[in-house]
């Protein structure tokens, strides 16, 4: 690798980890994208990329989300009943979620993820921010709280399967069907994706073990190569982006992610 590509792989890393502490996505939604861009270069064969792509996300976003969760704890952010009875089922949907992207074609994981992209950036731009300005805490849930454990699996599934962490399905769904306190979701997301990133890496390293046409330095589909720049980028900026949720009131923020992230999608299906 390359001293460019190294710092290219940096920057990539920073970017996705100021996400995963801001936005409580875990960080998958924008280094699968961008790494699509790069990792051609770098001599992945095209027929295992997106399997790579989402095992070395899987391991990114665990940690991203780990460095965000230390900063939101302090600032007591974290609604831990909800992680509570999340994490079960979250837990068997990222197992089985990397069981079925292993047994598919990775044209189809590509597409998969861009629907699921564009899905998520529609809902992010109408909402608007996760912060306090934005506050629902006094809104009725429609859905009742004893079906969190399914939107725990379906979030499990979803992350893994398209190796996001799960932040994309979760935070929309946190805020418009469960009305969890809205300055609350993304420390309680980052938390549950700590659980999911775990399960999940484990699962693509299981499923990649076998493989020959790995490229070195991997444990299975997880590439330490190009997780070990992404890392030193997003661990620090994971904190600085927990901190910018905790202090900022401005809507216009999360709302260019998720324009950015819609963008990202039409690029991805129809480009």
């Amino acid at each position: 690798m390359t001293v460019l590509s190294f710092i290219i792989l940096l920057l990539i890393g920073m970017s996705a980890g100021l996400a995963a502490g801001f936005l409580g996505i875990g960080g998958g939604a924008v280094l699968t994208p961008l790494c699509l861009l790069v990792y051609p270069s770098l001599g992945i064969p095209e027929d295992i990329m997106m399997k790579v792509i989402f095992g070395t996300n899987m391991f990114l976003v665990m940690i991203f989300s780990a460095s965000a969760v230390a900063m939101h704890h302090g600032n007591n952010k974290i609604h831990w009943k909800t992680v509570a009875w999340m994490v079960p089922l979250a837990v068997i949907g990222s197992f089985l979620g990397a069981w079925a992207a292993a047994q598919m074609d990775s044209s189809l994981l590509k597409k998969s993820f861009a629907v699921l992209l564009l899905v998520s950036s529609l809902l992010i731009v109408v909402r608007g921010s996760t912060k306090p300005t934005g506050s629902r805490s006094g809104a009725i849930a429609l859905l009742p709280m004893k079906l969190l454990p399914l939107l725990g699996f379906a979030t499990g599934f979803a992350g893994s399967f398209l190796g996001i962490g799960g932040g994309v399905v979760m935070i929309p769904s946190l805020i418009l069907l469960f009305s969890v306190p809205v300055d609350r979701v993304a420390a309680t997301s980052s938390s549950i994706i700590i659980f999911i990133g775990v399960v999940g890496m484990a699962s693509y390293i299981y499923h990649g073990w076998n493989l020959y046409d790995l490229p070195g330095w991997s444990t299975g589909f997880v590439w330490w190569a190009a997780a070990i720049p992404l890392a030193l980028g997003g661990i620090p900026m994971a904190r600085v982006g927990a901190w910018l949720n905790a202090h900022t009131h401005d809507k216009m923020l999360q709302r260019i992610f998720g324009f950015v992230l819609l963008i990202i999608a039409v690029k991805m299906l129809f480009f």
